[in-house]
Order: C-alpha cells, then structure tokens, then sequence
C-alpha cells in the first residue's frame, strides 16, 4: 500500500482514458517480471562460477533484462505516464550499469530493482482504481535505483509534474539592484555556508534579499526569474515553510555554482556554458515554493506568495506536505498520521501477484474461522470444508 499521508498533493494529470493503461498493463507486469528473472538468473549463474577463476560471467541475461525495461519505459511513455516511466528509466540505467559493471550486480541489488518494479505497479494498479495517488510516493524506489546507476544528482522534483517552466517572472518591487562582483560573491558563498552549517534563519534573510537584487538587476529574463525563484525559497526556508533538508542544501550549493556561471567565473551546475541558466536548478527550486508546510501569506511571506501565484496552479494550489515521502530517506519516520500508511522503504517490498493471493486466501478464510469460533458470520461460496 502505497503512502497515503501525501494524498493531498497534485497528483498526475488524469488521464482521459484509462483503457490504453490497462492494456498495457499486464504486458508491462510480464516484462517486468521477465526482467526480474533475468537478473536473478545471472546472480545464480555468477555464484556458481569459482572466486577467481578465469571465466566470466555471461552478461547476456542481464542484457535481456535491460531491453525488457527498456520496452516497459516505452508503454508508460505511450500512454502518457512520463513519472512513473522515469522510475523505470532509473531501473534501466541500473541494469545498465549492471552490464557495464557485473561485479556490482549481487542479489541485494538486484532485489532493490525488483522492488522499486513491485512498487511502480502498485502505483499503476492504483490508477487503474481512481486512488488519488501522486508519483512522489515512488521516490524512495528511485532514489534506491538511482544510487545503483551511480547517479550524483537525485531530487524528488524528477517525479514531479510541471509544465509551467518556460514563465518568466518580473523584479521585484522596491529592491535595489545588484550586480555580479567578487564582493558579492564572497559574501554569498560566506552566508550560504552559514546556512548549511547552522540552518540560520538570518542568513536565510540574507540570501533573500541578495537573490531580490539580483533578481532587480538582470537584464536577462532567466535569470531575473531564477534570482527572484531563489528568493522566494530562501524565503521560506527562513520561515521554516521550506525544511532545510539534503536536497534543499544540494540546491543551495549548486546556487553558488550557478553566481560563478553568470558572473563568468567558471561552468555552474547542469548548465552547457558559463552565462546559461540551469533549467534543472529552477525547476528543482520552483518543487521547494510548491511543496511548503502551509500555504503562505502574501504579508509575511511576498516573495513566495508571488512565486506561487506567476507559475500557475501546480504551484499556488496549496500544496501542503506534512509528511513528504522522501523524508524518510533524510530523517526518522514520523508518527503514523493515516490509516494504511506504511514507511516509504517497506512500498514494494512484496510481490503484488503474493499479495493478491494473501487477500484471497484471507477473505476465504473470514467465514472459515467464523464458523469455528461459533461466530455468526456468513459462510461464503469457496470457503474451505468444515
């Protein structure tokens, strides 16, 4: 069952009809599955080899399986999925990597991968029910197949549906603007180590105002919206709207990247030339302004409110995450605050096919144990024979 304290999210876009998905539905299971085998197949193979002989083990079984999820990506993508289709490129790349490297392929890998499939169809089979399900509560299966894949850069934004990333937002009012100097670098990277050190709200006012003048004083529209993004999120963060978590301080790191590739300094992070904006770094500060603790006030909070507003409603619909479902990849789980919730590493731990099975059997036995304990429950067709 997947996380059900994050409901209140945005979820996917619906689609219009859910047909193409259940076609392809049980096809996308058996490739899965194919997969699956695959994998353990060469895990068995590679185990009965000799430690340190001369023989390798045979990688064609695990290159089946990188073609199977290949195929599986294709089908989500086909039918308009494009999130959960990234999960399965994560478990594609971790294969991938599998090829490339059979020594890291062992049987706690290759479960991980299995688990992060048995997770994504309990996502789909939850669509397939109207559940209103969003595709962050695949994340901690794609964090998991990601560090497989050896991947540096993993943020809960890529499952994260947004399609308003092309609005380019005014400077803001009333702010003195500021340029692109050394001065201002030192003091940038001086007060963005305060805050990753000792989560400071003051520096967090600090680099508010810093990225406000910034935002003022650039005369190129993407730029001018990152700065004014960023000030919205240092903005929050100072408020305690934003937890100041590890992703949220690998973006703070990487807006110090981003100064030094604007002010020409040197390549920024996820940007081709210096002087480019990363599309990455907005996108990944535009999901922090979305997904606050509560919604702000425009008094309290302007520069966040006027964020959420310009960027439409994916952003400025109130998206409001006690509990989001990576957190339990940076901190202790809470205290159970829905029914049917389960710790975000425990989603996909079971195969849906032995789970079917269990709720059968279990619903079977109801009016079987109810007869014996002289209970008046009904017996029902198929129970089992007193």
């Amino acid at each position: 069952m997947l996380d059900s304290t994050i409901d209140s999210l945005p979820t996917d876009s619906p689609l219009a009809d859910l047909g193409p998905l259940a076609w392809v539905f049980d096809e996308l299971r058996k490739s899965l599955d194919g997969a699956n085998k695959a994998a353990k197949r060469f895990v068995r193979e590679a185990a009965q080899l000799e430690p340190g002989g001369l023989d390798a083990p045979d990688p064609s079984p695990l290159r089946l399986a990188r073609q199977q999820l290949h195929q599986a990506v294709g089908a989500l993508e086909m039918v308009g999925l494009e999130q959960p289709a990234q999960v399965l490129r994560g478990m594609e790349a971790a294969v991938h990597r599998f090829v490339q490297r059979p020594q890291s392929c062992d049987e706690a890998a290759v479960q991980r991968v299995e688990h992060a499939g048995f997770a994504l169809l309990e996502y789909l089979q939850a669509v397939l029910n109207n559940k209103p399900l969003q595709p962050l509560a695949l994340f901690p299966q794609y964090h998991s197949v990601q560090k497989l894949a050896g991947v540096e850069r993993i943020h809960p934004a890529d499952l994260w549906s947004f399609d308003r990333l092309t609005v380019n937002m005014p400077a803001p009012e009333g702010v003195s603007p500021k340029g692109y100097s050394e001065n201002l670098r030192s003091l940038f990277e001086r007060t963005i180590l305060l805050l990753v050190k000792e989560q400071s709200a003051a520096a967090s006012q600090s680099l508010m105002r810093l990225c406000a003048s910034l935002s003022a004083g650039s005369a190129d529209e993407r730029a001018r919206s990152l700065w004014h993004v960023a000030a919205a999120f240092f903005e929050g963060t100072s408020q305690r709207l934003i937890p100041t978590d590890v992703f949220a301080k690998r973006a703070i790191s990487r807006l110090l990247l981003q100064f030094n590739a604007l002010m020409g300094k040197g390549p920024g992070a996820d940007v081709d030339q210096p002087g480019q904006v990363s599309e990455t770094l907005l996108r990944d500060l535009l999901f922090f302004c979305a997904h606050v603790k509560a919604v702000p006030e425009a008094k309290t909070a302007p520069y966040l409110t006027r964020v959420r507003e310009a960027y439409g409603p994916m952003v400025c619909s109130g998206s409001i995450t006690p509990r989001p479902s990576w957190v339990g990849l940076t901190r202790p789980c809470l205290p159970r605050r829905a029914s049917g919730y389960r710790p975000p590493k425990s989603r996909g731990a079971c195969s849906p096919v032995a789970m079917s099975i269990a709720c059968v059997r279990s619903w079977t036995s109801t009016p079987w144990w109810g007869t014996r304990s002289g209970s008046s429950m009904p017996r029902l067709p198929g129970s089992p024979p007193l």
